[in-house]
């Protein structure tokens, strides 16, 4: 989709706010800029348009690219040169799996194959209930890890064939701040960027917060807004209906390491922190935690705003992020928690 220019008046200042929406690997990007030129927003947005391209080619598991050949070498279990867009991938997949004790780790791709989330036929999600449930509690052995994976500069090499990286919400967060360096590097310090209903703020609109909202469990409408200030990012997880699965590859279960098959106890999880890419791979965590183990996963990963839904619509949060949610909703079922490290 070609980027497209908008022009809309701020409430502060009355900067002009110039924006671009554009598409790639399914997922909308909104970028709205402020206190720049016209000519520099357009320069920018067009680079940052081919940059977006990266997603797509290195990292989408779905297409014929990247990550789908250095998945097929590592199952080969042969020593192999991998493209350098895939290392810093692999080794944040490593690092975070190691602080939330593997209730993330973006290794286990295979889980997804298995449940049927993979075809291919032109490279499309294929996930159905019935096949998700036909396959739970089905059993990789040995079950796929990223320390598996030995690194020795740009060459990769693992012993367990069960081992496939997808790294589903972490790319977004890691593209997140990618896109926000790019800004800064051209001028642009003020901007908010959106990708697929996850943010990264960069200054201020016209000296006032960027102020977003936070979906309800079931993605029908607004539980809360929030502002939030320079260098922020809010990052958001949730369950998706079948026919939404099926439809964008980014939109895929989350696997529950206590029961090898797909989260049903969560529907939601939102983390607020400084590094998208921490930010990502923490929701994805803290999802497949639940809500009775949440909080040492929060811990665990240094992160203190979380907000996690339940699947009886209960919403935990911390005392951090509570204070600062403006709630759409009058007296929702609130479980406030102050988290002790």
């Amino acid at each position: 989709m070609t980027a497209g220019l908008l022009f809309v008046t701020a409430c502060t200042k009355n900067d002009p706010v110039y924006s671009t929406t554009f598409t790639i690997a399914g997922e909308r990007i909104h970028i709205a800029t402020t206190s720049t030129s016209k000519a520099r927003a357009l320069r920018v947005f067009s680079q940052l348009k081919e940059d977006s391209l990266y997603i797509e080619k290195y990292w989408n598991p779905l297409r014929s690219g990247t990550l789908r050949r250095t998945n097929t070498l590592l199952s080969s279990g042969k020593q192999f040169s991998a493209p350098p867009s895939i290392i810093p991938m692999i080794k944040l997949s490593q690092k975070y799996a190691q602080l939330s004790n593997g209730k993330f780790d973006a290794a286990r791709g295979k889980y997804l194959h298995t449940w049927g989330y993979y075809n291919n036929h032109g490279g499309k999600a294929s996930a159905t209930k019935a096949s998700l449930t036909a396959a739970s509690g089905e059993s990789l052995q040995p079950p796929p890890r990223s320390s598996d994976v030995k690194i020795d500069d740009f060459r990769l090499q693992t012993d367990n064939p069960n081992v496939m990286f997808d790294f589903g919400l972490l790319s977004k967060g890691y593209s997140l701040e990618m896109f926000a360096k790019s800004l800064r590097e051209n001028g642009i310090y003020n901007a908010i960027i959106n990708l697929g209903g996850d943010f990264k703020a960069i200054g201020t609109r016209s000296g006032a917060p960027w102020n977003i909202g936070i979906p309800r469990g079931d993605n029908t409408g607004v539980l809360a807004t929030v502002n939030i200030a320079e260098g922020e990012s809010v990052m958001t997880l949730g369950s998706y209906s079948w026919q939404s699965i099926a439809s964008n590859p980014l939109n895929y279960p989350v696997y529950d390491p206590a029961t090898q098959a797909p989260v049903e106890h969560t529907t939601s999880v939102t983390v607020l922190h400084r590094d998208a890419t921490l930010a990502s791979a923490a929701a994805q965590a803290i999802f497949a935690s639940g809500p009775q183990l949440w909080q040492q996963t929060a811990i665990a990963m240094g992160v203190d705003e979380v907000l996690l839904i339940d699947n009886k619509d209960k919403i935990h949060l911390t005392a951090n992020l509570h204070k600062r949610l403006d709630f759409t909703q009058i007296n929702p079922d609130l479980d406030i928690v102050t988290l002790l490290r």
